[in-house]
């Protein structure tokens, strides 16, 4: 416990040496992410392309006290056959959507994508308490998760996802554990609970 806590003080002091390098301010309020809007609370930065390289276009990371110490990342229109994320591993073959998924499917997509975002082999992710939940006009879903790393923080976790015309729209948070999770984790969850497409994007679906 001694060690994890040395680290995060560690960490805290590295990411805020870097947050005035290519962090943008995320203004409080409704905010646009290519046809998917969330309504921001206060105090996130989002980080450059060059701290999220496995970001898919569109997406982004918006962190408070920095990527390592916790993160949103928010995933607009994921079409079917793609990944949530990049993968830089030229033989693993990152996890596809389909967009005929259940919502358990949707749940473990998200699990296998974390395994490879943090790490295979040196992370283990679960995930639990999956629940329904409406995103404006459309049904989606939302669950906890937990994630076991070799040489980091453990962290965890609470992700929002839903389908709209055939693609996929999720949003996670994740906070090393115990201080960062429990310091953002009411704020984030306002922020996944919010989701909904942009006014305009599209026609809804409803059944």
């Amino acid at each position: 416990m001694i060690y994890r806590t040395s680290m995060l003080v560690l960490l805290a002091v590295i990411t805020s040496g870097c947050a005035a390098t290519g962090y943008t301010l995320v203004e409080p309020g409704a905010r646009a992410l290519e046809g998917l809007q969330v309504n921001a609370t206060g105090g996130w930065n989002q980080a450059p392309l060059m701290h999220a390289p496995s970001m898919r276009k569109g997406a982004a990371l918006w962190t408070h006290d920095g990527p390592l110490l916790d993160q949103l990342i928010i995933i607009p229109g994921v079409a079917d056959g793609e990944p949530l994320m990049k993968s830089s591993s030229k033989t693993a073959a990152p996890p596809l959507f389909r967009k005929d998924m259940l919502p358990n499917e949707i749940q473990e997509l998200t699990e296998s994508t974390l395994v490879k975002y943090f790490g295979e082999g040196s992370s283990v992710v679960t995930t639990r308490n999956l629940r329904p939940h409406r995103f404006g006009e459309y049904r989606g879903m939302m669950f906890d998760f937990d994630a076991t790393l070799s040489d980091n923080p453990d962290y965890r976790g609470t992700a929002g996802a839903f389908v709209a015309n055939e693609k996929l729209y999720m949003l996670f948070f994740l906070g090393a554990m115990p201080y960062y999770f429990d310091k953002h984790s009411a704020a984030a969850t306002s922020v996944i609970q919010s989701a909904m497409l942009a006014s305009g994007s599209s026609t809804p679906v409803t059944n």
